[in-house]
C-alpha cells in the first residue's frame, strides 16, 4: 500500500502555522508499514487543489488530507475531493448530530454554515470527532482508491488517526504490524548505531533510528499474521538492545509519545519517592517540563527559581561566601542549592542547575555552555558538570533533559 499527505491551508504555505501533522502521519504510517513517496503542501484554491488530487492519486493507494473541513468559504477540502470522484455531496444525518451536539456541549451558537460540517458523499465512511466540530471521512474514490479527510488541528487529527484510521489500514492491509519505540538518552546516534549495527541489518523484525536534540530514539517493527506471532518477534529485539545498550535506554513505549519527563515522573511514582528543584538558567523549566505529566502532582512538590545571586541565598540557603569563593557557577553552589531545596520541602530527591546559557557572560574559565546540576538524595549530594554547545534554548532545552534523566536514574539507585 502507497499512501501520500496532502496538507491543505494557505496558512501552512505562508508559514503562519508549522505543519506538525505531516510529520505525525508521516510517523504513523512508516510505524505501519506503509510507503510514501510524496508529500504536498496546497493552499486553499479550488483549481490547485483538484491539480494536487489528481496527481496524488495517480500514484498512491490512500491519499490523506488534513484541514479544510471547517465551516468557512475556504474550507474546500471535501468539495473538490467529491469533483474529483464524480460525486455530489448530501447532509448526512449522523455527521449533522454530532455536530449539533457538539456545539451543545461548547455551549455556542450554532450558524447555519456550519451544516457544510455534515455534508458528504452517500458512500463515505463517517469518523465521528469527539474532539472538535469537523467530522473525518473515508471516501471512495473509484478502482480501489480513497481519499481520507482529517480535521486539521492536532488535538483533534492525531486521536482520530489513531483510533480510527490506523485500524481500517491495517485491515486494508491484511497484515499486522507491531512496533516498539526505544528511547534513549546519554549516547550519540553514531555509538548507538556502532553498537547495534547486526541488529539493523535485520529486516523483520526492523531496527530504525531516529534522532532528536540530545536524544536517540530506535522503532522496531515486526510483522506477522498475528499480533501475537509479531510480538513473538519484535520483543526478543527489544531485550537484545536494551541488553547491549544499557541504562541508557530510559523506555520502552507502544507508540512514539514517550519523553524523558513522563520516564522521570513514572520513576518517581513507582519508587515512592518526591522531587524539589532549584533552578537558575532553567528559569523553571525542570519543573514545568515534569507538571506537564499528568499524574506528577503525586511527586513533584516543588520548586525554586534562583535567578539572581543573592536569590540563592535568600531562598535556598547557599552560603555568600560559596558563591564568592567558587563563582555562582561551580559543583559546590549546585550542590548547596540541590541539598537547600532538598531540605527546605523535605523530598527524597532534589536537583537544581546553575549555568551559563549565553550568548553573553562566558570567559575563557567558564565559557557559555558550563552547566553544572546539584543532584541531592538521602545518600547524599553530588554534582554533574555538563559542557554543552549551542544557542540559549539548545543549552537549556539539554540541561532540562540532563536533570530529568539525573532524577530518573536516581530512582533507580536504591
Amino acid at each position: 500500500m502507497i499512501a501520500e499527505i496532502l496538507c491543505v491551508g494557505t496558512e501552512l504555505l505562508m508559514g503562519q502555522v508549522l505543519n506538525t501533522n505531516a510529520q505525525f502521519i508521516s510517523r504513523r504510517l512508516s510505524a505501519l508499514g506503509i510507503s510514501q513517496y510524496h508529500q504536498t503542501v496546497v493552499g486553499d484554491n479550488a483549481e490547485r487543489l483538484e491539480e494536487a488530487y489528481r496527481l496524488a492519486l495517480s500514484r498512491a493507494d490512500v491519499v490523506i488530507t488534513s484541514g479544510g473541513l471547517g465551516p468557512t468559504v475556504d474550507d474546500i477540502t471535501k468539495r473538490v475531493a467529491a469533483k474529483v470522484a464524480g460525486k455530489e455531496l448530501v447532509l448526512r444525518p449522523e455527521a449533522e448530530q454530532m455536530v449539533r451536539e457538539r456545539f451543545q456541549q461548547y455551549h455556542k451558537h450554532m450558524t447555519m454554515n456550519n451544516m457544510s460540517q455534515a455534508m458528504f458523499t452517500e458512500d463515505t465512511i463517517l469518523m465521528l470527532n469527539p474532539n472538535g466540530t469537523a467530522p473525518g471521512a473515508i471516501v471512495p474514490m473509484g478502482e480501489g482508491k480513497v481519499v481520507i479527510h482529517l480535521p486539521g488541528p492536532p488535538y483533534e487529527l492525531q486521536p482520530m488517526f489513531i483510533d480510527q484510521v490506523e485500524p481500517w489500514l491495517q485491515k486494508r492491509s491484511g497484515q499486522v504490524l507491531v512496533s516498539r519505540y526505544i528511547r534513549i538518552f546519554g549516547m550519540g546516534e553514531s555509538e548507538v548505531d556502532q553498537r547495534l549495527q547486526e541488529l539493523e541489518m535485520q529486516s523483520n523484525p526492523s531496527l530504525s533510528p531516529y534522532c532528536s536534540l540530545g536524544e536517540v530514539q530506535l522503532r522496531a517493527t515486526a510483522c506477522a499474521a498475528t499480533k501475537e506471532e509479531a510480538l513473538a518477534l519484535v520483543l526478543p529485539l527489544v531485550d537484545k538492545v536494551k541488553s547491549i545498550l544499557g541504562d541508557v535506554v530510559y523506555a520502552v513505549n507502544e507508540d512514539d509519545r514517550g519523553s524523558l519527563a513522563i520516564s522521570a515522573v513514572e520513576a518517581l511514582k513507582k519508587a515512592g519517592k518526591t522531587v524539589a528543584t532549584a533552578e537558575s538558567l532553567t528559569g523553571g523549566l525542570i519543573s514545568s517540563t515534569m507538571v506537564e505529566v499528568p499524574g506528577a502532582s503525586q511527586v513533584v512538590r516543588g520548586g525554586f527559581v534562583t535567578y539572581q545571586t543573592d536569590t540563592k541565598t535568600i531562598l535556598l540557603g547557599v552560603p555568600a561566601e560559596t558563591i564568592e569563593r567558587c563563582n555562582v557557577v561551580s559543583a559546590e553552589v549546585a550542590m548547596a542549592m540541590a541539598k537547600g531545596a532538598r531540605e527546605k520541602l523535605g523530598t527524597d530527591i532534589a536537583v537544581s542547575a546553575t549555568g551559563l546559557a549565553g550568548p553573553d557572560g562566558g570567559t575563557p574559565e567558564i565559557p557559555v555552555g558550563t552547566v553544572y546540576l546539584g543532584l541531592a538524595t538521602q545518600k547524599g549530594v553530588q554534582a554533574i558538570r555538563l559542557d554543552l554547545a549551542g544557542n540559549r534554548d539548545r543549552i537549556r532545552t539539554l540541561t532540562v533533559k540532563h536533570a530529568l534523566d539525573a532524577v530518573r536514574k536516581a530512582c533507580l539507585d536504591n
